[in-house]
Protein backbone atom coordinates (compact mmCIF):
# COMPACT_ATOMS: atom_id res chain seq x y z
CA UNK A 1 0.00 0.00 0.00
CA UNK A 2 2.39 2.64 1.32
CA UNK A 3 5.66 2.34 -1.12
CA UNK A 4 8.72 4.13 -2.47
CA UNK A 5 6.43 4.79 -5.32
CA UNK A 6 3.20 6.07 -3.26
CA UNK A 7 5.89 8.07 -1.35
CA UNK A 8 7.48 9.83 -4.46
CA UNK A 9 4.30 10.56 -6.05
CA UNK A 10 3.33 12.68 -2.58
CA UNK A 11 6.46 14.44 -2.87
CA UNK A 12 5.95 15.32 -6.44
CA UNK A 13 2.73 16.34 -5.74
CA UNK A 14 3.51 18.68 -2.39
CA UNK A 15 6.69 20.32 -4.30
CA UNK A 16 3.74 21.25 -7.28
CA UNK A 17 2.00 23.02 -4.38
CA UNK A 18 4.97 25.08 -3.25
CA UNK A 19 5.59 25.93 -6.66
CA UNK A 20 2.10 27.07 -7.19
CA UNK A 21 2.43 29.08 -3.99
CA UNK A 22 5.56 30.83 -5.02
CA UNK A 23 3.65 31.97 -8.14
CA UNK A 24 0.57 33.13 -6.24
CA UNK A 25 -0.13 36.74 -6.65
CA UNK A 26 -1.58 38.39 -3.71
CA UNK A 27 -3.04 42.24 -3.62
CA UNK A 28 -2.57 44.95 -0.86
CA UNK A 29 -4.37 44.04 2.40
CA UNK A 30 -7.44 46.28 2.73
CA UNK A 31 -9.14 46.87 6.22
CA UNK A 32 -12.42 48.41 6.89
CA UNK A 33 -13.37 48.57 10.83
CA UNK A 34 -17.29 48.64 11.72
CA UNK A 35 -18.44 49.27 15.60
CA UNK A 36 -19.97 47.15 17.74
CA UNK A 37 -23.14 49.65 17.76
CA UNK A 38 -23.53 49.70 13.73
CA UNK A 39 -23.23 45.89 13.54
CA UNK A 40 -25.96 45.54 16.36
CA UNK A 41 -27.68 48.20 14.12
CA UNK A 42 -27.93 46.09 11.65
CA UNK A 43 -27.18 46.65 7.65
CA UNK A 44 -28.89 47.71 4.43
CA UNK A 45 -28.79 44.70 1.78
CA UNK A 46 -25.78 45.41 -0.45
CA UNK A 47 -24.36 47.94 2.15
CA UNK A 48 -21.15 45.90 3.15
CA UNK A 49 -20.51 44.80 0.00
CA UNK A 50 -20.73 48.81 -1.64
CA UNK A 51 -18.21 49.82 1.35
CA UNK A 52 -15.47 46.96 0.13
CA UNK A 53 -16.22 47.19 -3.26
CA UNK A 54 -14.04 50.40 -4.24
CA UNK A 55 -11.30 49.08 -1.93
CA UNK A 56 -11.20 45.70 -4.23
CA UNK A 57 -11.47 47.69 -7.61
CA UNK A 58 -14.46 46.54 -8.23
CA UNK A 59 -13.18 42.82 -8.63
CA UNK A 60 -15.48 42.01 -5.79
CA UNK A 61 -15.61 38.28 -7.01
CA UNK A 62 -11.96 37.56 -6.77
CA UNK A 63 -11.31 34.66 -4.34
CA UNK A 64 -10.11 36.92 -1.19
CA UNK A 65 -8.45 35.25 2.40
CA UNK A 66 -9.89 37.83 5.13
CA UNK A 67 -9.31 38.30 9.34
CA UNK A 68 -11.82 39.37 11.49
CA UNK A 69 -10.23 41.19 14.65
CA UNK A 70 -10.97 43.39 17.83
CA UNK A 71 -9.49 46.54 18.62
CA UNK A 72 -8.19 44.75 22.00
CA UNK A 73 -8.18 42.28 24.79
CA UNK A 74 -10.93 43.60 26.79
CA UNK A 75 -13.05 43.52 23.60
CA UNK A 76 -12.33 39.99 22.82
CA UNK A 77 -13.19 38.86 25.94
CA UNK A 78 -16.66 40.81 26.14
CA UNK A 79 -16.92 39.19 22.55
CA UNK A 80 -16.30 36.06 24.11
CA UNK A 81 -18.37 35.91 26.72
CA UNK A 82 -21.51 37.96 24.60
CA UNK A 83 -21.11 34.66 22.15
CA UNK A 84 -20.98 32.41 25.34
CA UNK A 85 -24.31 33.74 26.80
CA UNK A 86 -26.33 33.74 23.66
CA UNK A 87 -28.71 31.33 22.89
CA UNK A 88 -29.84 30.68 19.65
CA UNK A 89 -33.34 29.93 18.62
CA UNK A 90 -33.61 26.39 17.18
CA UNK A 91 -32.00 25.49 13.98
CA UNK A 92 -29.73 28.71 13.81
CA UNK A 93 -26.55 27.45 13.00
CA UNK A 94 -23.56 29.72 14.55
CA UNK A 95 -19.76 29.12 14.14
CA UNK A 96 -17.65 27.43 16.75
CA UNK A 97 -16.46 29.01 19.97
CA UNK A 98 -12.97 27.38 20.00
CA UNK A 99 -12.44 28.63 23.43
CA UNK A 100 -9.26 30.85 22.53
CA UNK A 101 -8.60 33.40 25.67
CA UNK A 102 -5.87 35.35 24.73
CA UNK A 103 -6.31 36.33 21.00
CA UNK A 104 -8.21 39.43 19.60
CA UNK A 105 -8.70 37.20 16.30
CA UNK A 106 -12.05 36.86 15.80
CA UNK A 107 -12.17 34.56 13.14
CA UNK A 108 -10.31 33.76 9.58
CA UNK A 109 -11.57 32.46 6.47
CA UNK A 110 -11.50 32.87 2.75
CA UNK A 111 -14.29 33.59 0.24
CA UNK A 112 -15.02 33.66 -3.35
CA UNK A 113 -17.74 36.80 -2.74
CA UNK A 114 -16.16 38.95 -0.01
CA UNK A 115 -18.82 41.18 0.28
CA UNK A 116 -21.80 38.49 0.93
CA UNK A 117 -19.77 36.50 3.25
CA UNK A 118 -19.18 39.67 5.17
CA UNK A 119 -22.82 40.22 5.60
CA UNK A 120 -23.00 36.48 6.89
CA UNK A 121 -20.78 37.25 9.53
CA UNK A 122 -21.19 40.99 10.56
CA UNK A 123 -25.26 41.05 10.10
CA UNK A 124 -26.49 37.48 9.36
CA UNK A 125 -27.87 34.80 7.18
CA UNK A 126 -29.91 31.70 6.48
CA UNK A 127 -30.43 29.79 9.33
CA UNK A 128 -27.70 27.09 8.36
CA UNK A 129 -25.32 29.04 7.02
CA UNK A 130 -21.99 28.75 9.06
CA UNK A 131 -21.30 32.35 10.25
CA UNK A 132 -20.44 34.26 13.02
CA UNK A 133 -24.23 36.14 12.41
CA UNK A 134 -22.55 38.54 15.03
CA UNK A 135 -25.63 41.18 14.38
CA UNK A 136 -27.76 38.87 16.76
CA UNK A 137 -24.96 38.63 19.33
CA UNK A 138 -22.82 41.39 19.73
CA UNK A 139 -22.01 43.26 22.91
CA UNK A 140 -23.60 46.77 22.76
CA UNK A 141 -20.29 48.53 23.36
CA UNK A 142 -17.54 51.23 22.53
CA UNK A 143 -15.46 48.66 20.17
CA UNK A 144 -14.89 47.31 16.95
CA UNK A 145 -14.56 44.59 14.83
CA UNK A 146 -11.55 45.07 11.89
CA UNK A 147 -11.51 43.56 9.10
CA UNK A 148 -8.82 42.64 6.70
CA UNK A 149 -9.23 41.48 3.36
CA UNK A 150 -6.23 40.09 1.05
CA UNK A 151 -7.71 39.50 -2.64
CA UNK A 152 -6.25 36.79 -4.57
CA UNK A 153 -5.27 37.90 -7.64
CA UNK A 154 -4.85 36.00 -11.44
CA UNK A 155 -5.99 32.01 -11.24
CA UNK A 156 -5.17 30.45 -7.79
CA UNK A 157 -6.56 26.91 -7.17
CA UNK A 158 -8.75 26.45 -4.61
CA UNK A 159 -6.69 24.43 -2.46
CA UNK A 160 -3.84 26.67 -2.28
CA UNK A 161 -5.77 29.68 -1.39
CA UNK A 162 -7.20 27.17 1.42
CA UNK A 163 -3.74 26.50 2.33
CA UNK A 164 -2.91 30.69 2.65
CA UNK A 165 -6.10 30.32 4.85
CA UNK A 166 -4.81 27.38 6.95
CA UNK A 167 -1.43 29.33 7.79
CA UNK A 168 -3.53 32.24 8.53
CA UNK A 169 -5.80 30.47 10.77
CA UNK A 170 -3.14 28.61 12.81
CA UNK A 171 -1.03 31.88 13.24
CA UNK A 172 -3.50 34.01 14.14
CA UNK A 173 -5.36 31.37 16.73
CA UNK A 174 -9.01 32.46 16.15
CA UNK A 175 -11.50 32.79 18.67
CA UNK A 176 -14.47 31.60 16.41
CA UNK A 177 -14.54 29.21 13.58
CA UNK A 178 -12.67 25.88 12.07
CA UNK A 179 -9.14 25.19 10.51
CA UNK A 180 -10.44 24.80 6.76
CA UNK A 181 -11.46 21.82 4.80
CA UNK A 182 -8.52 20.87 2.44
Amino acid sequence: MIDCELLRFARTNLERRVAALNNAAFGDVIEQAFSFHKIRAGFEPGEIRDLIRPLLDDDINCAAIYRLTVNDQAAADMLRLAFEQFRPPAGLKLTRNNNVVDSRTVYVGSSRDIGARLHQHLHTSADGTYALKLHLWCPDAENRINVEVTPVRGVAEASLVQDVEDALWARSRPMFGKLGAK
